[in-house]
């Protein structure tokens, strides 16, 4: 059972949560902010997804001010979490590698992972729903030029969403608490380099190249994947150079291009 609260403990996790992250946004995002967007603006069709394409000055102040807003809101919550799990809140996650061995923790951390990003798929694909995309997740569309800054700056019901599914493996299958920090440092450090609106590939075979999300941006209802291009591909919501896309055009698949020809399906390669 959970003592009573120490509201002094509780607002200190729930300070430090809120600075990791903020902090991983400014340290990460920045980078790639003055390194591209600031030192080789003048030279952006040799490293920009989209060359001609610029946020305003307002849209980018904008998109500053909402990722860091819904990050402390996630900051708030994870602080929370951590709060109560130190103190009698009962969940699968354990300290002691003992508990189940190395295998079973190595190998956890990889089902967290991808549990975590085919949650995040069909979390997102929800969110493309004609009346839930006009209402909630066209916040975040209104940014066709991705930049790093733009990751979360969305609608704070959309973020609590993902926060949910990020959350809910949690409360289901044990997973070390070390594992659990590396697996949503990299989902949130990646998911920055993915709208970073830069051109990059990644060492990392699992991960998609930044094209593939921005893509996304791009052509709105398609790529709908967090990191693994996988789920889009089992579903068939991968971008085809065959169909045709846009705001307008929902479900994931397109509609057939103008003068397409039948056949095998001709996804674009990334």
């Amino acid at each position: 059972m959970i003592a009573a609260v120490d509201w002094g403990a509780w607002a200190g996790l729930v300070v430090v949560s809120v600075l990791a992250g903020i902090a991983i946004l400014w340290i990460v995002g920045g980078y790639y902010h003055v390194r591209y967007y600031v030192l080789r603006r003048h030279d952006a069709a040799t490293w920009k997804c989209q060359p001609q394409r610029f946020l305003r000055p307002d849209q980018q102040r904008q998109a500053m001010f909402l990722s860091t807003m819904n990050l402390a809101i996630g900051g708030t919550i994870s602080g929370t979490f951590i709060y109560a799990l130190l103190h009698g809140f009962d969940t699968p996650i354990y300290f002691d590698v003992e508990a189940y061995g190395w295998a079973y923790t190595l190998g956890s951390t990889v089902l967290l992972f991808v549990l975590i990003d085919g949650l995040a798929y069909y979390a997102h694909r929800a969110l493309h729903a004609k009346l839930v995309f006009r209402h909630v997740h066209r916040w975040h569309h209104r940014y066709v030029a991705t930049t790093p800054f733009v990751v979360t700056a969305m609608h704070p019901v959309e973020f609590l969403i993902f926060q949910a599914v990020t959350f809910l493996p949690l409360f289901v299958i044990p997973f070390h608490w070390l594992s659990v920090v590396v697996v949503f440092v990299y989902v949130l450090v990646f998911n920055i380099i993915d709208h970073s609106g830069v051109r990059l590939h990644s060492r990392w075979p699992w991960q998609g190249p930044s094209t593939y999300h921005d893509d996304h941006h791009v052509h709105f209802h398609c790529n709908f994947g967090q990191h693994l291009m996988f789920w889009d591909r089992l579903h068939g919501t991968l971008r085809r150079e065959d169909r045709r896309y846009g705001d307008a055009v929902f479900g994931g698949k397109g509609e057939p291009a103008t003068g397409a020809a039948s056949g095998r399906p001709r996804y674009v390669r990334y």
